[in-house]
């Protein structure tokens, strides 16, 4: 340890953090920078920056923005559209779309579609593959 003349205080004792003035409290001892910061003590009117995050901000009656996502806006007599999602959606008596990937469909009678060459000729009244694809799906 170093040796300290009257009245010094330690090397780290003076760094930026704890510098202590005479009759000033140590940095320690305020409040943490953040309490200070824009998202504790807004200027007067304002809200808290925090408060005003596109997550939060709440026009009149309005539900949260992020209750309005995607995810979770309801359709009208509705489910969550997660529910609705491409994955889940499911028409009557349909299993999941995931189920009808292309990679799994099966029609009746055919072996599964990965299995067909891309090359192989399509039978009489067959669709081209891509239309049956999961983007091009067409319903009847």
């Amino acid at each position: 340890m170093e040796k300290l003349r009257d009245g010094q205080t330690p090397r780290w004792r003076n760094s930026a953090l704890v510098k202590v003035r005479v009759g000033e409290k140590s940095a320690l001892d305020k409040s943490p920078r953040w309490r200070n910061s824009t998202l504790k003590n807004p200027r007067a009117g304002a809200t808290p920056r925090w408060k005003n995050s596109a997550l939060e901000k709440l026009r009149a009656e309005e539900t949260p923005r992020w209750r309005n996502s995607a995810f979770e806006k309801l359709c009208v007599g509705g489910t969550p559209l997660r529910r609705n999602s491409p994955f889940e959606k499911l028409r009557a008596g349909e299993s999941p779309c995931w189920r009808n990937y292309e990679l799994e469909k099966v029609r009746v009678g055919e072996s599964r579609r990965w299995r067909k060459s891309k090359l192989e000729k399509l039978s009489a009244g067959d669709t081209p593959r891509w239309r049956n694809s999961a983007l091009e799906k067409l319903r009847v």
